[in-house]
């Protein structure tokens, strides 16, 4: 678990994009890898 004074520190939005970056990274090498079995 996240110790609540880091997440207290640091901004919930700074947090979403992380999410979002990751999400969509996962997303862009799940596509080249579909691209190159076909």
């Amino acid at each position: 678990m996240v110790p609540h004074d880091v997440s207290e520190k640091t901004p919930s939005a700074l947090l979403l994009v992380a999410r979002l970056h990751v999400d969509l990274c996962r997303l862009a090498s799940a596509m080249c890898t579909a691209r190159a079995a076909f």
